[in-house]
């Protein structure tokens, strides 16, 4: 039985995709926008079914092969670890798109009963299906990083990402259940650094959520927002929101669109993350707690430092590219130990 969200997502309609209002992308919740790409040339008539998405793909995609994902029927379309949890629940090869699809469709019947679950996840548009971005557009603020998501009915457990994000439905349906950034604690989520696609994920089974094992998922249940989208719709998810995303079709295909509010050259803060876990996680706690009341001050308060005359603030300063770059070369020193 699939877990019911706590309340639905806010939604609004009639929003043209080269008109999205600037409030949406200031937004601190998640927001559906049903209807926004109706209008593309890609959206089928109903949910759309294998052969349509193979004609107007056919148009853009290349020979060039793609990464794609394969779990067998025991996964029930989740990607993540096996029972061991000693390696993960599915295996990884590359073919072009025309074999993806092919194989999809083999899947519908599958000769032994046994479909296969496959997956095609956050491949750019414009290596593999250049001229589709340009076909079918979506004003975003910036210089965002399009992507597309095809596959069967599969599931990407909870995890967050740091671009704020624009989800498409294209074909087929999917259902988003979404929380809260502060809700880390009660998602019982998995390593950082062994991830089954580079974001670490909630290990909670959402279809069958085992309550004596993750207790504190109920919390999370408490404050979760969900949806269902269809082709033409989209959903605003923004930074650091958990998104668990489930594909409710045998044809599905999704194209978002990541962006970020600030300039490229700070680097990624998920880097920090595995340096303070490297260096601080293991101190004594006396020395963590320290530790805290340093990155409090110079990182999450972002102290004024007005003693500190401007041309000598160095990195406590205006952060321009090529003061980051002096940073960050200095940090790839110190850490060739």
């Amino acid at each position: 039985m699939s877990l019911a969200a706590a309340k639905p997502v806010e939604e609004i309609d009639g929003v043209a995709p080269d008109a999205i209002p600037a409030w949406v992308f200031e937004r601190e919740e998640p927001l559906v926008l049903r209807g926004l790409v109706a209008d593309w040339p890609a959206i089928p008539e109903g949910e759309g079914d294998l052969d349509q998405l193979e004609r107007y793909l056919s148009k853009f995609w290349t020979a060039k092969p793609v990464t794609a994902y394969v779990a067998s029927e025991d996964a029930s379309g989740r990607f993540g670890y096996n029972t061991a949890f000693n390696g993960f629940n599915f295996r990884s090869g590359s073919a072009p798109l025309v074999d993806i699809v092919n194989r999809l469709r083999e899947q519908q019947a599958p000769p032994d009963g046994s479909p296969l679950a496959i997956y095609v996840g956050s491949t750019p548009v414009d290596g593999w299906l250049p001229g589709f971005d340009k076909a079918n557009s979506l004003a975003i603020p910036g210089d965002p990083l399009v992507n597309f998501w095809l596959g069967n009915r599969t599931t990407v457990s909870a995890h967050y990402d740091f671009p704020s994000n624009v989800a498409c439905v294209v074909y087929g349906r999917r259902r988003f259940t979404l929380f809260p950034t502060d809700q880390i604690d009660n998602l019982y989520v998995g390593p950082v650094d062994r991830t089954p696609s580079g974001q670490p994920i909630s290990l909670v089974d959402f279809e069958d959520p085992d309550f004596q094992e993750f207790p504190r998922f109920r919390n999370a249940i408490a404050v979760s927002q969900g949806c269902e989208l269809g082709p033409g719709d989209a959903i605003f998810i923004p930074s650091m929101w958990w998104h668990h995303v489930q594909a409710l079709s045998d044809c599905n295909l999704l194209v978002n669109y990541w962006w970020l509010d600030h300039g490229q050259h700070f680097g990624s803060p998920f880097n920090v993350l595995l340096h303070g876990i490297l260096s601080i996680r293991h101190l004594p706690e006396e020395q963590r707690r320290a530790w805290q009341t340093l990155m409090n001050f110079y990182v999450f308060d972002a102290a004024a430092t007005p003693h500190i005359p401007v041309h000598a603030q160095g990195c406590l300063g205006d952060m321009d590219q090529q003061e980051a770059q002096r940073l960050r070369e200095e940090l790839l020193n110190r850490l060739k130990v």
